[in-house]
């Protein structure tokens, strides 16, 4: 009932009129009671406002979830909400055990929304609360900036039919599939009609034994085309959404590339089964998780993790606004999926509640600087006037990475995404993802056309050269002396030393090898490091739980090394004090064995998947339903104990062991190799992009001493000195923040 203060004022002014007549009945005194002082109103209790479906300042279209909680004396039956000065307290659903409002409030205009929740008159309520809401229309970016502009549709080839306008949109659509009693995806083409009797059935993860279809939701979303998958029986009675157990899964697509199209997805993707080492969709979609992807998401597609990020945050409102509010999602996917989960972490906190990167790189731009510098040595190498450095021993020596003569890394890296850094082509058929190739970028017939970097992607990050019209580049070798670490170790000698480093060359502004060593856009490298465009441990990563898995390969010369785990632990050790919120895991390619041997390896990666995917769900459930504010410290504590660095041997013999440095094996034997600038003396953090540079230094290559012409070929080739690794890079600087816009 409301407190109402008017009335108990009344009342005891009533009994003091009545005190003072019996006093003057008895013979008392006549004179009037002394003044009362006013009570003064009591301030209303507080009502907390919260969205839910997305931060109260990036809502889209004209819709969010949200959150009303109220004191224990409040009646929620009394609780109105107002957007403005229209009621919308229908759209909530009261709970009662959580003392709170909850649910879809429409009506929200374009910019900003005030949203008031009171008990009682609004001149004096009992109980208040208030959020401002802002809204964003659908085709509007919310924080990452421009458009990529030229952009083409591919909704056609995603099976959509074709876009309705330049964002690329397209209808919602829904398809229902089935999984049968020998395994086999099967579309079900009536809904509601006779269901077939091969349809198999699966158990949650909540318990729910139900039929094993799927329902599958297409459309679009920020330009990039969406699938939601889950489990649907469209014939139960009153369902909404199946056996959805609330929780997200969004897988993020592989490789690099700078494309200029929306990119695209059919069912076939979304059901992948291809590949029998990776069965994490069907996985996912039999224990009840909703199963995403999106094409956006994949880094191949889209290089930009900022974009891939508002991607990611806006489908999250989708489901939070058409099917319920997630419990949490989380990310998974391997190597270029693997940077979008790490970067979207680190840079717009909570979008991730968790990430499972497979194949885990950091980022994009640190890690082009072992692809450039692989591409720089490996061109060098074939040249045929080099022919007598070109052995796998001088190789090694210089590259760090080395699979063997036949398939190295530096040779993998400059064929597979080499040409990343070209303007006029990229490393992607057709240049720069364009089928109308006039808006390609040629220096003398269009030099205003579309540059294909993986730079100029992110132009809305690190700006537009002015000189050029290049986006800044966060690129540089200068000073970097190659194979360092080696000629200390007597790997190589001087002479060859001196040779490589004095032919390595580097890149011109559109990419193409020239005889100067790159020098990187300072401010380039300003903003590269404080807005978040390179592996810094921070950010959100201090509190997200992460749990890497990796098959090693390194033998095969596959560029998805182990050192990246590490450079990545590293990172985390440096930013927050401790990296005790990663997991490391680390079994066998089933490429490294045959027949029988090799089924074991197969299902022993199924089975890690399996694993991961359990304890991920452990992890979050527990930090989902602690009430601690979320801390690095409340993440670890609540770590499964299972969670741990762990190998697997090649008979698929699992060894619980903290992940190992460079010097050490470890006991399942995976060597591990180094970038190239690791083996030129960079940190383990690998995230110098330009060093600070030095005075020669003879002291450098002990135990060798160079000659008096050694010493002056020297000077010649590092005219402005030589890296200081001991030093931080040229614009490092911590993160500016999260949630940053552009």
């Amino acid at each position: 009932m409301p407190f109402n203060v008017p009335k108990i004022k009344l009342r005891a002014i009533g009994l003091a009129v009545a005190a003072a007549a019996l006093l003057a009945a008895c013979g008392g005194s006549s004179e009037p009671p002394a003044p009362t002082t006013p009570a003064t109103p009591a301030a209303p209790l507080a009502l907390t406002l919260k969205a839910l479906s997305s931060p109260a300042d990036m809502v889209t279209g004209d819709s969010a979830v949200v959150e009303v909680a109220a004191p224990p004396e409040v009646d929620l039956s009394t609780i109105r909400v107002f957007v403005g000065d229209t009621d919308v307290t229908a759209g909530l659903t009261a709970d009662a055990a959580r003392q709170r409002l909850r649910g879809l409030v429409g009506g929200l205009a374009a910019g900003a929304n005030r949203l008031v929740a009171r008990v009682g008159e609004s001149a004096q309520p009992m109980a208040v609360g208030e959020l401002e809401l802002t809204s964003h229309a659908a085709s509007e970016p919310v924080f990452s900036g421009p458009h990529l502009q030229p952009f083409e549709c591919r909704t056609v080839n995603a099976g959509l039919g074709a876009a309705k306008d330049a964002d690329c949109s397209v209808d919602t659509t829904y398809d229902w599939f089935y999984f049968d009693t020998a395994g086999a995806r099967q579309p079900l083409a009536d809904p509601l009609g006779p269901r077939p009797a091969n349809v198999a059935t699966i158990t949650t993860i909540e318990g729910k034994t139900v039929p094993f279809i799927v329902r599958v939701e297409s459309g679009t979303i920020n330009r990039s085309i969406y699938r939601i998958a889950v489990l649907d029986d469209p014939q139960e009675p009153g369902r909404w959404n199946g056996a959805w157990n609330g929780r997200i899964v969004l897988r993020f697509g592989e490789s690099t590339a700078a494309q200029y199209n929306q990119g695209s997805n059919t069912f076939n993707d979304l059901f992948k089964v291809s590949d029998a080492t990776d069965p994490q969709n069907v996985l996912a979609l039999g224990r009840g998780f909703a199963y995403v992807m999106s094409s956006l998401n994949i880094n191949k597609v889209n290089v930009n993790d900022v974009v891939a990020a508002e991607t990611a945050m806006r489908i999250r409102e989708h489901i939070a606004k058409t099917y319920g509010v997630p419990r949490w999602m989380i990310g998974m996917g391997g190597s270029g999926g693997a940077i979008q989960q790490m970067l979207i972490a680190q840079n717009y906190p909570g979008v991730l509640d968790g990430i499972m990167p497979d194949a885990a790189f950091p980022d994009v731009f640190g890690t082009a600087l072992a692809v450039s510098d692989c591409r720089l040595l490996n061109r060098f190498f074939l040249r045929p006037e080099n022919a007598a450095l070109n052995t796998v021993a001088v190789r090694k020596a210089f590259e760090g990475h080395f699979g063997s003569a036949s398939a190295n890394t530096c040779a993998t890296w400059d064929a597979g995404n080499g040409d990343a850094v070209l303007a006029t082509s990229g490393s992607i058929s057709p240049a720069c993802g364009l089928t109308d190739a006039s808006k390609v970028y040629h220096p003398v017939t269009n030099p205003t056309g579309a540059r294909c970097t993986v730079y100029d992607i992110n132009v809305n990050t690190l700006g537009k050269d002015p000189f050029t019209g290049a986006a800044r580049r966060p690129l540089d070798n200068v000073g970097i002396q190659y194979g360092l670490d080696s000629l200390r170790k007597g790997a190589i000698t001087m002479a060859q030393f001196l040779d490589v480093n004095a032919g390595v060359g580097g890149f011109d502004t559109d990419g193409n090898i020239v005889a100067q060593r790159t020098v990187a856009d300072n401010e380039a490298l300003k903003r590269t490091y404080e807005m978040g465009r390179i592996g810094s441990g921070g950010g959100g990563l201090a509190t997200v739980p992460i749990l890497h898995m990796r098959a090693y390969a390194e033998p095969a010369g596959d560029i998805h090394t182990i050192y990246n785990d590490i450079k990545i632990r590293e990172q985390l050790r440096r930013a927050n004090g401790t990296a005790d919120n990663q997991v490391i895991w680390v079994l066998p390619h089933p490429g490294l064995a045959s027949g029988a041997a090799q089924l074991v390896l197969v299902q022993a990666l199924r089975d890690a998947f399996t694993l991961r995917l359990d304890l991920m769900t452990r992890w979050l459930d527990d930090i989902a339903t602690d009430p601690a504010p979320l801390t690095t410290e409340k993440v670890v504590r609540l770590k499964p104990a299972d969670a741990t660095d762990s190998c697997w041997k090649l008979d698929a013999t699992r060894v619980r062991e903290a992940a190992t440095g460079f010097d050490n094996p470890g006991a399942c034997g995976y060597a591990k190799t180094m970038p190239p600038r690791m083996v030129a003396g960079s940190p383990v953090s690998d995230d110098v992009i330009k060093c600070q540079l030095k005075p020669l230094d003879e002291a450098d290559y002990l135990p060798v001493v160079p000659t008096a012409a050694e010493r002056l070929r020297l000077a010649a080739i590092f005219p402005e000195g030589v890296c200081d690794y001991g030093r931080p890079g040229v614009g490092q600087a911590p993160l500016k923040g999260t949630w940053l816009r552009y």
